[in-house]
């Protein structure tokens, strides 16, 4: 590329972008591995942590510096730990003077297995403590926190309860001021600060004010020890014994990227994935605990007529419906993935006249927060307009009369007052995943797999395609993903989630190119239509 430069790291010449922090040069440029404490992509540099020295060439020869404030430069010349013995003892000297007046509180701290202290130590340290048993140490804290433990020692604060989502332990806390550059620059509400100077130096709230804010569990993540801990994980799990997979927020249309992370068949803990081009590093608390609802009113088989049968009992009768009908409304929805509703139009191709598509939504759209969501809680809305999908969800509450059946897929109509007019349509199914309002009112109701339980895509609002991946945690194995059980009742043969996909492609020109491998786990931009055309 012509506006690469060349720097020389370790004796070696590597191309990189001009005017980069170092740090990320030497990362993904250079491949070397740079340790990092208050560094962060999303954050503004402070410079204060000191454990991503290196030296660089300069007038006198080489000296140290930090590659997390330094930018690369032509001709500029760097040795890492790779190349420099000195650059070693430096990172060495650095882990010391932060473990010096650490807890040892690895064994019960909820940070171990993805402490950055720990692994930093394993990578840039492995000194031996030269402090003398009986020197002590200096526990960081507040004096409104600080006690006096079962050996006499004066301790910091610990279990402090900061707000309604978070538990800080000042003493684990090394002071890298990443929760309060995030509270500052990204949620743009300054409720953490540093009190005391030097090692005296604490994370705190101001007096009287809770820490309460709409993200701000995100300290919880970007926190590089056992500091800031959130409540709804806090002791639940060991992290190592996690499993995770990438997909994206079902709740917004945004479509912010995560990892879902589970363990003998339940899902523990939600946690941001960083893609620059959607969420960054970050999501909402509201985001976060959607795994809460994973477990919870799940419709796990089907009922028909008000009675409990299993599932494929359900799908029988559902067949047995739509065969009967004289006309039937097929209710789409974008919160449901591009497969389910190139299954429900297969379905309508395969009824002819009798069906009819709706498509839409009653539920509010709000405004952007301008972090990680966009407002609007459609996921897919972008999907149903590309697959040619109508927004007129009013016009099926006027026309419900003429109607002797409808098919709603995944979307729960009956929480808006508007859907009582359906109530006129004799038969209603429902393919849904929770036993919500609509399902309430139907007359056969099948289970389906929830957001986190498919393989699918969706289009987000900046027409971005993103894919969601499939955890092992269905409260039923028999449960099928809606795009499977759509396509039995219209009698199609498509035996995985690409084949849905590639109906979609041939509805949808825009989407004919990709596939999930294009895709990828930071989602694909949809070609121009021109573009899309001309390639088609």
């Amino acid at each position: 590329m012509a506006d690469l430069i060349t720097i020389n790291v370790d004796g070696k010449d590597v191309q990189v972008p001009p005017k980069i922090q170092l740090i990320e040069a030497l990362r993904t440029y250079a491949k070397v591995e740079t340790p990092a404490f208050c560094y962060h992509p999303d954050l503004s540099v402070a410079g204060n942590c000191r454990i991503c020295l290196i030296e660089v060439s300069g007038p006198r020869g080489f000296a140290f510096g930090i590659a997390c404030h330094m930018q690369t430069a032509p001709g500029l010349t760097v040795k890492t730990q790779i190349g420099s013995e000195r650059v070693k003892w430096a990172r060495r000297g650095v882990m010391e003077s932060l473990l010096v007046n650490h807890p040892l509180d690895c064994p019960i701290c909820d940070k171990a297995g993805e402490c950055t202290l720990q692994e930093h130590y394993m990578g840039q340290g492995g000194h031996e403590s030269r402090l003398p048993d009986d020197a002590g140490k200096q526990y960081k804290g507040g004096a409104d926190h600080r006690f006096t433990d079962a050996k006499g020692v004066d301790r910091g604060g610990k279990h402090i309860d900061l707000g309604p989502t978070i538990v800080l332990d000042q003493e684990r806390c090394i002071v890298c001021s990443r929760c309060v550059r995030f509270m500052d620059e990204v949620a743009k509400d300054s409720q953490l600060a540093i009190a005391g100077r030097g090692d005296h130096a604490y994370i705190t709230t101001f007096p009287g004010k809770p820490l309460t804010h709409g993200y701000d569990l995100n300290v919880t993540d970007i926190c590089p020890v056992g500091a800031l801990t959130g409540k709804h994980f806090r002791f639940q799990q060991r992290v190592w014994t996690l499993k995770s997979v990438d997909t994206i927020d079902p709740s917004d249309a945004l479509g912010a990227n995560i990892t879902v992370e589970y363990n003998n068949g339940r899902v523990w803990r939600i946690m941001p994935r960083r893609n620059p081009m959607v969420n960054k590093s970050w999501i909402a608390n509201s985001t976060r605990l959607l795994y809460q609802k994973l477990a919870i009113d799940r419709l796990a088989d089907a009922r028909v007529g008000g009675k409990d049968v299993d599932l494929t009992e359900g799908v029988k009768a559902a067949q047995a419906a739509i065969s009967g009908a004289k006309r039937i409304a097929l209710v789409a929805s974008g919160h449901a993935t591009i497969e389910d509703n190139a299954a429900l139009l297969a379905l309508k191709d395969s009824l002819g006249d009798k069906a009819e598509v709706f498509g839409g939504s009653w539920l509010a759209v709000g405004k952007a927060d301008g972090i990680a969501l966009s407002g609007d809680p459609v996921a897919n809305r972008a999907g149903l307009k590309l697959l040619g999908i109508p927004d007129n969800l009013d016009q099926l509450a006027e026309r419900a009369g003429e109607f002797d059946a409808v098919l709603v897929l995944s979307n729960d109509l009956w929480a808006d007052p508007r859907a009582a007019k359906l109530e006129a349509i004799p038969t209603r199914i429902v393919l849904a995943s929770w036993l919500d309002a609509t399902a309430a009112k139907a007359t056969i109701a099948v289970g389906v797999r929830a957001w986190a339980e498919v393989r699918g895509t969706m289009v987000n609002c900046q027409e971005r395609v993103q894919l969601l991946q499939a955890c092992p945690v269905l409260p039923n194995p028999a449960l099928e993903p809606a795009w499977r059980v759509l396509a039995c009742l219209a009698g199609v043969t498509w035996a995985a989630e690409t084949d849905a996909f590639a109906a979609a492609g041939a509805r949808a020109p825009r989407l004919a190119g990709l596939t999930y491998r294009t895709i990828g786990p930071m989602g694909a931009v949809l070609p121009q239509p021109a573009l899309a055309a001309a390639g088609a």
